[in-house]
């Protein structure tokens, strides 16, 4: 009889069921286990997948503008569309109403009762009118505000931006783009901007702003100091003699010579209105259009670089060109202003030597200058 209790082989007590059921379990944990690191794997790379790259410069401008035009700009298209044709409709109505309310009862043929309802009308249709013109006006105004935001943001070329420059190149005068832009970072149309303490800078990112800067605190708050009108052009003046300084030797010795011009004229501009700055609205176009133009003309041809193809050097040509043509402008602007003070110190000699003769303190200048020679 075999002995159960001690088997010819070790492996006689082994079940095969059991010895399935051990090799399926194992595989189990094997498949599980290389599964669960390919899942892993592919999470990881759907994560990076999906996490949001960060924007260039340039497709962020493109995407705020585009928000822009689907938002405020649109707001103000309707604001100013429909409040000018209800305006229109309502103010004629008030109009005629009030022209029969003037003419009276008698020769429109109404009787009282009927003509109570004219005044009536008119006095209803007429703040309905003023309503709807108020709504037109803050559509324009709205439209005016994004067209300025929108010259600043493409004249933007950073993340970080110098304000004045920004103005200049944007052709906004500084307090217009000061309140855009102060009034855009508080509203939230320039998301994540910063403006620094003093106006100077502009972070399109707030990240970037350094921490001793603090932003400007809320829309109304104007800049820290408000330079006189005259102080103001001073300084805008000297900005662009420096930089016609920073462009000579770049374009070219035809445009050297017009820009060598061009700098001794506007120096001269410059010197006549800090002398006489009650001239200086007579330089406003000068200032505000010819002087940005200039140095936008001057950035284009400095930005071809080295480039000798025939577009650049057709540009450079019509530049230069332009250039000559400005400077003739700016030196009939300059005998144009010492016109007035030539007949000013015309008119101051006559009255001294009038004078002098009257005091017995002189006799004839002419004789006198004629002995002496």
């Amino acid at each position: 009889m075999p002995d159960n209790k001690n088997p010819k082989y070790p492996y006689d007590n082994y079940d095969l069921g059991d010895v399935i059921d051990n090799a399926v379990e194992m595989g189990s944990k094997i498949g599980s286990s290389v599964l669960g690191s390919i899942a892993d794997a592919l999470e990881q790379a759907g994560d990076a997948m999906s996490m949001k790259q960060p924007d260039s410069f340039s497709a962020w401008k493109r995407r705020l503008e585009r928000k822009w035009k689907s938002g405020g700009q649109v707001v103000g298209v309707v604001l100013t569309s429909v409040g000018w044709a209800f305006t229109g409709c309502f103010g004629t109505a008030a109009l005629v109403f009030g022209i029969l309310t003037a003419v009276g009862a008698g020769p429109l043929g109404m009787t009282p009762d009927e003509f109570l309802a004219l005044p009536i009308l008119t006095a209803v249709f007429t703040p309905v009118t003023l309503g709807f013109l108020f709504m037109a006006v803050a559509g324009m105004k709205k439209l005016s505000y994004f067209g300025r935001l929108r010259k600043l943001l493409r004249a933007a070329n950073d993340w970080t931006c110098d304000l004045p420059a920004l103005a200049r190149k944007a052709q906004i005068k500084q307090e217009k783009a000061y309140d855009t832009v102060v009034r855009a970072v508080g509203n939230g149309d320039l998301p994540n901007a910063a403006v620094s303490d003093d106006f100077s800078t502009l972070y399109l990112d707030d990240s970037l702003m350094p921490k001793a800067a603090k932003p400007a605190a809320a829309p109304q708050q104007a800049p820290a100091e408000t330079l006189p009108d005259a102080e103001q052009f001073r300084r805008e003046g000297i900005d662009f003699l420096n930089y016609l300084k920073v462009c000579t030797g770049k374009l070219g010795g035809d445009a050297d010579t017009e820009l060598t011009r061009m700098q001794k004229t506007c120096a001269s501009i410059l010197g006549f209105v800090h002398n006489h700055p009650e001239q200086l609205p007579r330089v406003r176009r000068f200032r505000d259009y010819y002087l940005p133009t200039t140095r936008k003309l001057l950035d284009t041809a400095q930005g071809l670089g080295e480039t000798n193809t025939a577009n650049a050097a057709e540009i450079r040509r019509d530049i230069t060109g332009i250039l000559h043509t400005l400077n003739a402008a700016y030196e009939k602007l300059y005998d144009t202003l010492l016109q007035d003070v030539s007949m000013d110190v015309s008119t101051e000699i006559d009255t001294l030597e009038a004078m002098l003769r009257q005091d017995g303190l002189t006799h004839d200048f002419e004789s006198d200058f004629n002995t002496r020679s």
